[in-house]
């Protein structure tokens, strides 16, 4: 962790030598490292993505066959092998993990108490935003990716349409936490959000065109 920790916020100080903004640095180095995990991202995507459609799957075979006990076993246990051959996919989350909780890490240490022309209604981006601007910005950002599923061009199949509870209780959470995170990580976590927006919008779109050649 201490060498992605040393490249990340050696990265950081040289993005920021040639913007001179600490929050145009931030804003770069997140945009950086998730384009350089979006492979990753994408096959994450893909394999949950097979992973419901093998759930719904077996919903079909266990009634089709309920009264074929034989059959049922041989199928279940066909798709059982395939759905763990897609489990495999779910887990490069793990191979992500390290280097997002490090870049919170290297923002959050961040020892600047310096202005950015992002946020000129301050004068440090190592303080809360006081006037709650970016609280706000962040929890509409947050919600953003759920409620894609919500335009009818973009459903994915077998992908459930994210609840109004849960919408609710991202934009609560996200601007609980976000009003007493230091400006600096506002604008990490704003620039995460929009990112992961047009990561699953990509995602959407891809899966649309797959499925129409």
């Amino acid at each position: 962790m201490n060498i992605i920790f040393n490249f990340l916020s050696g990265l950081l100080n040289s993005i920021f030598n040639f913007t001179g903004d600490w929050g145009l640095a931030i804003v770069l180095l997140t945009v950086s490292v998730r384009v350089i995990l979006s492979p990753l991202s994408f096959k994450q995507k893909k394999a949950m993505q097979q992973q419901q459609k093998f759930t719904i799957k077996m919903q079909e075979i266990k009634e089709k066959y309920k009264d074929n006990k034989d059959k049922l076993d041989e199928e279940v246990k066909k798709y059982s092998a395939e759905s763990a051959k897609g489990m495999l996919g779910c887990l490069v989350t793990l191979l992500q993990a390290p280097i997002l909780m490090t870049m919170w890490s290297v923002i959050k240490k961040m020892p600047v108490n310096v202005e950015t022309v992002l946020v000129p209604w301050v004068s440090s981006i190592s303080v809360p935003d006081s006037h709650y601007i970016i609280p706000l910005i962040y929890m509409l950002a947050s919600l953003t990716p759920s409620l894609l599923s919500y335009v009818a061009f973009l459903k994915i199949e077998g992908q459930a349409t994210a609840s109004k509870g849960n919408i609710t209780m991202i934009a609560l959470v996200s601007l609980f936490f976000a009003k007493a995170a230091p400006i600096a990580l506002g604008i990490y976590l704003i620039t995460t959000s929009m990112f992961s927006f047009l990561e699953e919008l990509a995602f959407r779109v891809y899966i649309k065109n797959v499925k129409t050649v």
